[in-house]
């Protein structure tokens, strides 16, 4: 019998302290203010394949974005063994720029692995930009790189602000270009 009324004398103490908090901040029949920050949107704003990609080429592919946000790379290849470099950058840069490794890019991978290769980039100002693929081929005094001929996939991912300002226009990926060695 003490334990039901130590158990009431609880309830009742609860729910007196409920109704003292709920006096607590004057107008207790306003509800509460809920803020609902909406989550970043992300959509797929390109896709295409290339193939009969050889070694030791540079390809460069215009994009030209029409909105701010944080580009996703994704670049697939065929086969597991071909070490294939990714660039974005800014500048349209010349064949003795890539191959020196003068040309300043805003994000680069190098490393072999992983396949496939998934970069991300800090959030980027609508405007042209370049993509450029290396195929790199084969050192014979290290073993790396490659004699594959490749067929590569390619998607690109764009994630904006779900408050930003959402932009109707088309994403335009130019074609692939063979950035071509300087005539001798």
């Amino acid at each position: 019998m003490r334990s039901s009324l130590e158990s009431s004398v609880r309830v009742a103490a609860a729910g007196a302290l409920l109704v003292a908090l709920a006096g607590c901040g004057g107008d207790s029949a306003r509800p509460p203010v809920v803020v609902i920050t909406p989550e970043p949107v992300r959509g797929v704003i390109a896709q295409t394949t290339l193939s009969g990609f050889q070694t030791d080429v540079w390809i460069s592919i215009e994009l030209i974005l029409s909105q701010r946000g944080v580009l996703d790379i994704t670049v697939d290849w065929t086969y597991p063994d071909t070490w294939m470099q990714v660039y974005l950058g800014r500048t349209n840069c010349s064949y003795d720029q890539l191959s020196s490794g003068n040309c300043p890019f805003i994000l680069s991978s190098q490393a072999q692995r992983p396949k496939p290769r998934l970069l991300y980039t800090e959030t980027l100002e609508p405007g042209t930009y370049y993509l450029v693929l290396y195929n790199v081929p084969r050192d014979p005094a290290t073993g790396l790189g490659s004699d594959n001929t490749e067929s590569i996939a390619l998607q690109l991912g764009l994630t904006v602000s779900a408050s930003g300002e959402r932009s109707t226009d088309a994403v335009r990926l130019g074609r692939p270009i063979v950035v071509p060695p300087p005539r001798l």
